[in-house]
C-alpha cells in the first residue's frame, strides 16, 4: 500500500477527532501549543486528555474487579462440593449467575465511555508524532482513528500506529542516544487487550453442555479470565498512556520553538 493511499483518510480523520474534542470541551483549556519541526503540524498538549482517560480507566478498572467478585462467586457456588452436586442450593446459585449480566453491561459501559476519549487522546498523540518528528509514522493520523472501527484490522493496526508514535517520542527526547525505542509497556498492553477481546469470542463458540450447572460453571471460569484481562488492560493502559503523554511534552518542551 502506498504511502498516499495511506493518508486518504488523514482529513476526514482529523475532523472527526476535532469534532469530537469541541462536543466533549477538550479544545478549550486554554493550552498552549507548540509549533513542531513541521512546520504546519503543531504540538498540542496531551495532559488534559491523558487525565481524562486515566480517570476514565480507572472506573474501568473498578468495574473488572466488580465483575470479577461477582464471576467468582458464580464459579463457587456452581462447582461441585462432591462428586454430586454443587455447593449451594439452586436458588443460591440462580442469583449468583442473575448479577452476572449486570455486572458485566457494567463493564461494558465503562469501557464504551473510556473508548471515545482514549481515541481522541491516541489521534492527538499521533499528530504530535508528526510535529516532533515529522515523517516518522507509515500512515496518516486520520487512521489512528478508523482502524479502530475495521474487525481483525483493530486488533493489528492501533498497535502498528501506537509502535511508530512511540519511537517517534523516544527519538525526539533531548537524552535520546540512538537506541531502539522501548516497546515493552506498548507490547504487554496490547497483548493484555487483544486476550481480553479474543478469549470471550472463544468461549462463545464452545459447544453447549446439557448440564445447566456445568454450563454455569465454565462460563464463569471464562468471564474471570476475561476479568482479569480487563483489568490488566485498564492499569497497563493508564501506565502507556502516561508514559508516552510525559515523553511527548519532555521532547516538545526541549525542542526549538
Amino acid at each position: 500500500m502506498s504511502g498516499s493511499s495511506m493518508r486518504s483518510g488523514e482529513d476526514e480523520g482529523d475532523g472527526w477527532a476535532k469534532g469530537f474534542e469541541t462536543y466533549a470541551g477538550l479544545d478549550t483549556l486554554g493550552l498552549p501549543r507548540t509549533a513542531g519541526a513541521g512546520g504546519a503540524n503543531r504540538f498540542r498538549p496531551l495532559r488534559g486528555l491523558a487525565l481524562t482517560v486515566g480517570v476514565l480507566l480507572l472506573l474501568a478498572a473498578a468495574a473488572a474487579v466488580h465483575g470479577l467478585f461477582v464471576d467468582v462467586d458464580a464459579f463457587r457456588l456452581s462447582g461441585p462440593s462432591s462428586p454430586g452436586g454443587p455447593t449451594a442450593p439452586p436458588n443460591g446459585l440462580d442469583a449468583a449467575v442473575d448479577r452476572e449480566g449486570p455486572a458485566s453491561r457494567l463493564q461494558s459501559w465503562a469501557m464504551a465511555a473510556t473508548a471515545g476519549f482514549f481515541i481522541a487522546w491516541f489521534h492527538r498523540a499521533r499528530t504530535n508524532a508528526e510535529a516532533l518528528d515529522p515523517g516518522s509514522c507509515s500512515t496518516g493520523p486520520g487512521w489512528a482513528i478508523g482502524v479502530w472501527f475495521v474487525p481483525l484490522v483493530n486488533f493489528v493496526m492501533p498497535w502498528l500506529i501506537a509502535r511508530d508514535v512511540t519511537r517517534a517520542s523516544v527519538r525526539s527526547a533531548p537524552a535520546h542516544t540512538g537506541g531502539r525505542a522501548p516497546l515493552a509497556l506498548l507490547n504487554a498492553w496490547w497483548l493484555a487487550w487483544v486476550a481480553s477481546k479474543v478469549l470471550p469470542l472463544i468461549g462463545s463458540r464452545l459447544p453447549a453442555t446439557g448440564d445447566e450447572v456445568a454450563t454455569a460453571h465454565r462460563t464463569a471460569g471464562a468471564c474471570i479470565a476475561t476479568d482479569v484481562l480487563n483489568l490488566a488492560a485498564a492499569v497497563l493502559a493508564i501506565l502507556y498512556v502516561w508514559q508516552l503523554t510525559n515523553r511527548q511534552e519532555r521532547a516538545s518542551a526541549a525542542s526549538p520553538a
